[in-house]
């Protein structure tokens, strides 16, 4: 009798197991298609939480400077054509900033304050505020350029979707390249590659990593000063059902040797956490700051 409870408690547990390892396998082989999905009229708010910390070493002495920005942005979905490529309009709603160097007081800067009370290097960041700019993008997050135009040489603010079909695991890439200067008048294209994984799916929201990486090898110490900030590396969650992006977090810890004749060292740390947000909740916080 225990032996024939045993074989039956035995195959149930065998067969619960190999009901469970094909659970993990099923969600392993399905097929998501990532796409943007953009309405007429559509609003979309984020918040931009950034740090960039900056220290340079030269005979022994050490400079650190910290920029902080919380900046509210949005975009506006003007038309969508046939193929469902969308016509943006992006704004900076807001950002507030603070630049500090070493232990000196920070110098700080709140496009929401007048603007004589501006300090001469914020200027130009009060000029992009409330300044609508309008883009058109691709389901696929590639920017379309007007007629007549050449291929944009900027990325834009959307990352490149895979045109197939991915599962977990599955990789997509995207090349392009930042200009940088060999001398008074040259300039000279470093090819840069990201490489995106789709990592995991829960609730129709794709966990995406992502890393950057230059594909030449650069022994100049002066293009690897202009190199150190554009290899990051990070994470972008997307919804699925929604085709809208709800977080990107991006990180970046690189230094470079070798500045100043050889007898220098700098080392930048940056962090930049854009969030998906309700604008009622932006405009609550923010009456809660201006109380206080």
């Amino acid at each position: 009798m225990r032996s024939f409870v045993f074989c039956v408690l035995s195959l149930s547990l065998i067969c619960s197991s190999v009901s469970y390892n094909l659970t993990f396998a099923e969600e392993d082989a399905a097929q998501y298609l990532l796409r943007y999905k953009f309405t007429p009229s559509q609003f979309v708010h984020y918040t931009v939480d950034s740090e960039n910390k900056i220290s340079v070493e030269l005979n022994q002495n050490k400079q650190t400077t910290i920029n902080t920005a919380k900046t509210e942005k949005h975009y506006r979905v003007v038309w969508v054509d046939e193929k469902g490529n969308g016509t943006l309009e992006t704004m900076i709603d807001r950002v507030q900033m603070s630049a500090q160097f070493d232990k000196q007081a920070p110098a700080t800067f709140d496009s929401q304050d007048p603007k004589q009370k501006d300090l001469k290097q914020y200027e130009k960041i009060r000029e992009t505020i409330g300044k609508p700019t309008r883009i058109v993008y691709s389901p696929l997050g590639t920017i379309i350029p007007k007629a007549g135009d050449s291929k944009p040489e900027n990325q834009g603010f959307l990352i490149p979707l895979p045109e197939k079909e991915v599962k977990i695991g599955d990789t997509w890439k995207e090349d392009y390249e930042i200009e940088v200067a060999v001398g008074k008048k040259l300039r000279k294209k470093i090819p840069i590659r990201r490489t995106f994984t789709l990592e995991t799916v829960k609730d129709q929201i794709a966990e995406i990593k992502f890393k950057t990486k230059i594909l030449t090898r650069q022994n100049d110490p002066k293009i690897g000063l202009q190199l150190i900030q554009k290899t990051p590396s990070g994470t972008i969650k997307m919804d699925i059902e929604k085709g809208i992006i709800v977080l990107q977090d991006v990180f970046l810890d690189k230094a470079q040797v070798g500045i100043f004749q050889g007898q220098g060292a700098m080392r930048a740390i940056s962090s930049r956490v854009e969030t998906l947000v309700d604008p009622t909740e932006i405009a609550q916080e923010n009456k809660k700051s201006e109380a206080q």
